[in-house]
C-alpha cells in the first residue's frame, strides 16, 4: 500500500474495509479531535462525549466491509456522532425519568408506611378509649359513628328513647375530648365531629 497519509476519506474506507489497520489510525486522527469537539458541545460532558467518539470509531472498524458504500465520509461520521449523541441523551433522560420516578415511589411507600403506622396507632388508641365505655355506650357510639346511624335509628333498633341514646353519645364523645385533650392526640377530631 503506498502513503495512507495521501489518500481522501473515500479511499481511506476502502482501506480500511479490506482491513488496513494504517488506514484507521490516519482516520482516526483526522476526525477525532473534531468529532470530540462536536459531541462535547452536544453531550456537555468531555467524559461522555469521548465514550460516544470511541463508540463510534468503535462502529467503523466493526462495520468496514459497508464503508466503501458510503459517498461523502465526513456526513457519514457526523450523522453517526449525531445519533450516538442523541441516543446518548434521550437514555440520559429516560434514566432521570426513571430515578425520578422510583423516587416519588419510594416517598409514597413510606408515606403510605408512616400513614399506616399512624392509622394502627389511632385505631388502638380509639380502642382503648372504646374499652373505658359501658357495653351499651360502646354499641351506641359504634352504631352512630362507624355505621352511620341516625339517633332514632338507634333508639328504634335498641328499643330506646331517642333522648336515651343521644345522651348515650354526647357522654362518650365527653369520655372521647377528655381522652384526646390527655394525650394531646388530634387525629380522630374529624371522625367525632362527622
Amino acid at each position: 500500500m503506498k502513503e495512507t497519509s495521501s489518500f481522501t476519506d473515500k479511499q481511506l474506507f476502502k482501506e480500511i474495509s479490506e482491513g488496513n489497520e494504517q488506514a484507521f489510525q490516519l482516520i482516526f486522527k483526522r476526525y477525532y479531535p473534531r468529532m470530540l469537539s462536536f459531541a462535547g458541545k452536544v453531550v456537555k460532558s468531555p467524559h461522555v462525549a469521548e465514550e460516544i467518539v470511541q463508540e463510534v470509531f468503535i462502529r467503523l472498524w466493526e462495520q468496514r466491509e459497508v464503508l466503501t458504500e458510503i459517498r461523502n465520509p465526513e456526513n457519514y461520521f457526523f450523522i453517526v456522532m449525531r445519533n450516538h449523541a442523541f441516543n446518548y441523551l434521550r437514555a440520559a433522560a429516560n434514566e432521570q425519568n426513571r430515578r425520578e420516578q422510583l423516587w416519588e415511589a419510594l416517598e409514597q411507600r413510606a408515606a403510605d408506611a408512616s400513614t399506616s403506622l399512624e392509622t394502627q396507632e389511632a385505631e388502638q388508641f380509639f380502642e382503648k378509649i372504646l374499652s373505658q365505655l359501658s357495653p351499651q355506650q360502646r354499641k351506641i357510639f359504634r352504631m352512630s359513628r362507624e355505621e352511620g346511624y341516625s339517633h332514632q335509628q338507634i333508639a328504634d333498633e335498641l328499643h330506646l328513647s331517642k333522648h336515651t341514646v343521644k345522651k348515650h353519645v354526647a357522654d362518650s364523645l365527653k369520655i372521647f375530648k377528655t381522652y384526646l385533650k390527655y394525650f394531646g392526640q388530634v387525629v380522630f377530631v374529624n371522625f367525632l365531629i362527622m
